[in-house]
């Protein structure tokens, strides 16, 4: 499905979740192509929290529009947008013709080792109560093969409305004794989501069918069937399906443990700026936490001469 009625503001959702992907906290448009009120509602829906409207001209005839949100609010940003997906993107019906091939193609593998015994167990519980991925209720591709890799991936899932969720499956401890560290299953699904992300750019056009990719996360799972995020706005995402299906209470909490950027701890004292909250810190002291990483913005992105005017 690549249309806009089914889909209302898709390429603005997408531009969003590739900035969280990319842990960036602003997205960018022509001044003369800005989203709607009603996406802009998505990340700035009172006057309790900070949005800050760049306005750019890094030419005489190009004018760019940059929104900026503090990294403090992604958690709840990512939630809204999560909830209006779910509310007013139609589903893809072709969804459920590739979950029944796939599923097929599933349960017709020849080795049934450990590691399939536990994707067996995933797969027999999607859209059921005690699943723990709520919300992806398809499998959308079992060992799924970028086009540059001679590895592959276990299991995608998908909601039928863009959001994909890379599956990684490792027993810690195997029949023969062998152990493998969770940190490897987690590694392989942040490998496998961002293969799956460079490739798609934004639409999987494969297999004869075509489908739009919204958002994508990465989530290792090991026997007890807890999920391992591999960054911070994968288990955002997965808290948000979480909350959204009545979940959030019946799952235990995420954890992640891998990431290039401190930030990243589950520890909000470890960033000041994720630990900045409008109701714990004055509203001028975030203000002049998000000037200062609107500036740094315009240094790195800026290749002419720019005037800049902030809007709150």
């Amino acid at each position: 499905m690549n249309n806009h009625s089914g889909q209302p503001h898709k390429k603005w959702f997408q531009r969003l979740f590739n900035a969280f992907h990319k842990d960036e906290t602003a997205i960018e448009f022509p001044i003369d192509n800005c989203p709607k009120e009603g996406f802009i509602k998505i990340f700035n829906r009172n006057e309790e929290e900070i949005l800050i409207k760049i306005i750019g001209v890094v030419s005489n005839t190009q004018k760019i529009v940059v929104w900026y949100w503090p990294k403090s609010n992604e958690s709840e940003i990512i939630n809204r947008a999560i909830e209006y997906i779910d509310k007013n993107f139609a589903f893809d019906n072709k969804v459920t013709e590739v979950d029944e091939n796939e599923t097929e193609n599933f349960y017709a593998v020849s080795e049934k080792d450990d590691e399939w015994e536990l994707q067996k167990r995933l797969v027999e519980k999607l859209g059921k109560r005690n699943t723990i991925f709520p919300g992806f209720d398809y499998v959308f591709k079992y060992e799924w093969v970028p086009a540059d890799s001679i590895g592959k991936n276990d299991l995608i899932l998908t909601n039928g409305k863009g959001i994909f969720v890379i599956v990684e499956t490792k027993r810690i401890r195997s029949r023969d004794g062998k152990k493998f560290r969770m940190s490897f299953a987690i590694r392989q699904a942040g490998y496998y989501k961002n293969k799956f992300i460079d490739e798609c750019n934004g639409v999987y056009d494969k297999d004869g069918h075509s489908f739009d990719v919204i958002a994508v996360i990465g989530v290792g799972i090991a026997e007890d069937d807890k999920r391992m995020c591999f960054r911070p706005f994968d288990e955002h995402v997965s808290n948000a399906l979480d909350r959204l299906h009545n979940k959030n209470h019946l799952i235990p909490p995420s954890m992640y443990t891998l990431s290039s950027n401190p930030s990243h701890s589950r520890n909000p004292s470890n960033s000041s700026l994720n630990g900045l909250n409008g109701h714990s810190r004055s509203r001028t002291y975030i203000v002049i936490h998000v000037i200062i990483q609107v500036l740094a913005y315009i240094f790195i992105h800026a290749t002419h001469q720019i005037r800049v005017y902030i809007v709150m």
